[in-house]
């Protein structure tokens, strides 16, 4: 796996590894290395995290260990899923996997900044689609405060009225840096 963040020549083909923390290494690589020539590998890697079954699984039903209160992190412990059903292998990689690898292609993205208007309208699509993953959304807001144009102010603006408070701070930071006074 640390191949996949050194290796520059390595990145592009451990980006569609089957083990999806190999995937994520490689974006989180590309990132580093601030190179637009990865921005069309980050859309493909998108594209195909976007056809893999990353919410199907069977629904956890609670967490066994949590205090559910994450505003003192020294009540933080150690928690464990317990599932309606239990899931497959294939199951519980996916439900671990969620959107990391999408999450990281985006703010690889994000970091190396160059990106045009296909970049544009999939951070716009990620930003309001109600079935991805929260931290992805976020990283698709943040995103849009390189890329992000006129066309997309009403969409941040929209975006502002989903309640998850992340993505609502990189939504703000967003229009900020778009000149928007909110």
């Amino acid at each position: 796996m640390e191949q996949a963040l050194t290796d520059v020549n390595a990145m592009e083909k451990l980006s569609t590894h089957p083990e999806w923390r190999v995937r994520y290494a490689a974006a989180i690589g590309m990132g580093e290395t601030s190179d637009a020539r990865w921005l069309p590998v980050l859309l493909k890697l998108m594209d195909l995290e976007s056809k893999r079954d990353l919410y199907g699984q069977p629904q956890v039903k609670e967490f066994v260990g949590s205090y559910d209160d994450t505003l003192a992190a020294e009540q933080l412990v150690s928690t464990e899923a317990i599932w309606e059903t239990p899931p497959t292998h294939a199951q519980r990689e996916d439900w671990q996997c969620r959107g990391r690898v999408r999450q990281a292609a985006i703010l690889a993205a994000h970091a190396i900044g160059q990106l045009d208007e296909s970049w544009e309208q999939l951070l716009l699509t990620v930003l309001h689609d109600d079935r991805e993953d929260a931290v992805v959304r976020t990283a698709a807001a943040k995103a849009l405060s390189r890329v992000g144009g006129a066309a997309s102010i009403p969409s941040l603006r929209d975006a502002l009225a989903i309640d998850e408070w992340c993505l609502a701070i990189e939504v703000r930071k967003s229009l900020r840096a778009m000149g928007e006074v909110i």
